[in-house]
């Protein structure tokens, strides 16, 4: 794979195969995502450093050897350990609070609220599945009509077996200046109800929900003049975070107060406490998780770098070094690189995940400062109208900085998984033409 599509890359002008994947992302070259990628490498340090220090005291005790060594198979267990012994956390308990129809009522109430939509729902002219649910979206103010979403929520022998968004129509500016409205369906597998009991959410499951259901509005609510650009037609580094943005709701309890209650007495609240040591245990190994995930995205682009067209790839000793040192010793005999599915499909690509976690965090900051937080309105609106609307009609590094009202940083990220500073702070490079941050 790596030497046809270096052929290619190099057929096509390019210096690589990164350099050819990033120039239609906000990446813009290899060296923008590089860049991006080992700013977060320095900047995690810290707190990974520290995760490592405990996990190699608590092997330490449990091996009698206090010179033990964190390997690349122990995080997952000693991850496990950590979680138990100060963050145990009862999630199958905290099903009660999440009713699937007071969960998704909830959802609805805050994002037509901060917004500007109003949600309706209409009778499907046909349906493939007989439950299937189909609401027109319109805009609070005017009235003007958006969109619709269908809801095909529950699972069911044959049917896609995950949670997305897909559009069916997508929007776009007619010649005669009207507007083509989209149409998405949402297709999920939640927990479906029994004679006893209502469907009953996961914290997880609530997450969920409200990601893709993000991914949903982006698709409505554009007015990008073509489709190639509208809604979530956005560049692969970027189209995640709007709605990974959304996830940070369903982990504030003035939030969730707002929908979540038991469903035998709605009265009943999750405590603040175990909303608090939910963040808490997320946080707890935050760095271990993510320099794992900066490691793959190093790895990738390491893999799709310059390279002569007819040298061969010695694909284990290009990745096994990169690694080990983003992320923790292996045994030289391994051959992680083989596994990583990844690399059909995301190739040169996976630094993606991180870029948009980042970008995320940084959008998350205009509500965290907003005075009604996450459900205040005029954050809302704005974000609707400089990113979703905008969708990939405008160069989405500059919709980001309209939105925020400066540019882009990495340090609300760092700050979110809870690292308490950095040695420099630097702003993120989206590109050749912003280098300077």
């Amino acid at each position: 794979m790596l030497a046809l599509r270096n052929k290619i890359a190099l057929r096509l002008g390019y210096k690589s195969w990164d350099d050819y994947q990033t120039e239609i992302k906000m990446a813009k070259t290899s060296a923008g995502a590089k860049s991006y990628i080992d700013n977060l490498i320095s900047g995690i340090q810290p707190k990974f450093a520290a995760e490592v220090s405990a996990f190699q005291k608590m092997k330490a005790a449990d091996t009698n050897n206090p010179d033990a060594t964190i390997d690349i198979w122990d995080w997952r267990h000693y991850t496990n350990q950590l979680k138990k012994q100060k963050y145990n956390v009862d999630t199958e308990a905290l099903r009660a609070y999440f009713p699937f129809q007071k969960v998704l009522e909830g959802m609805f109430k805050i994002y037509q609220s901060i917004f500007g939509l109003k949600f309706e729902q209409i009778t499907a002219p046909s349906k493939w599945i007989g439950d299937l649910q189909l609401y027109v979206v319109t805009d609070s103010a005017t009235g003007e009509p958006l969109g619709m979403f269908y809801l095909d929520m529950f699972p069911r022998e044959g049917k896609y077996n995950h949670f997305a968004e897909f559009e069916i129509i997508g929007g776009k500016l007619w010649p005669d200046g009207k507007y083509q409205r989209p149409t998405v369906a949402l297709l999920c597998n939640f927990p479906p109800p029994n004679v006893d009991k209502p469907s009953l959410m996961t914290h997880t499951d609530v997450e969920t929900l409200f990601h893709e259901f993000g991914h949903a509005l982006h698709s409505i609510t554009t007015r990008a003049h073509y489709a190639r650009f509208a809604g979530t037609h956005v560049p692969g580094d970027f189209v995640e975070a709007p709605s990974q943005m959304l996830q940070n709701w369903v982990w504030d309890k003035k939030v969730l107060d707002t929908f979540a209650g038991d469903y035998r007495d709605p009265s009943k609240k999750i405590p603040a406490a175990t909303i608090q040591k939910m963040n808490d245990a997320k946080l707890a190994t935050a760095g271990v998780f993510y320099r794992r995930q900066f490691a793959f995205a190093s790895l990738d682009l390491a893999l799709h770098g310059v390279h002569q067209e007819d040298a061969p790839y010695d694909c284990v000793a290009i990745s096994n070094p990169v690694v080990e040192k983003v992320f923790l010793p292996i045994d030289p005999g391994t051959t992680f690189v083989t596994y990583f599915g990844h690399l059909n499909g995301y190739d040169a690509g996976y630094y993606g995940y991180a870029w948009a976690d980042a970008i995320a965090a940084d959008i998350a900051t205009a509500f965290e400062k907003a005075n009604g937080q996450y459900l205040d309105r005029d954050a809302g609106l704005r974000l609707r109208h400089e990113i979703y609307k905008q969708g990939d009609g405008r160069d989405v590094s500059l919709s980001i900085e309209k939105f925020l009202g400066r540019k882009q940083s990495i340090e609300p990220f760092l700050k979110k998984i809870a690292v308490t500073g950095t040695a420099e702070k630097k702003k993120t490079p989206a590109g050749p033409s912003q280098e300077s941050r």
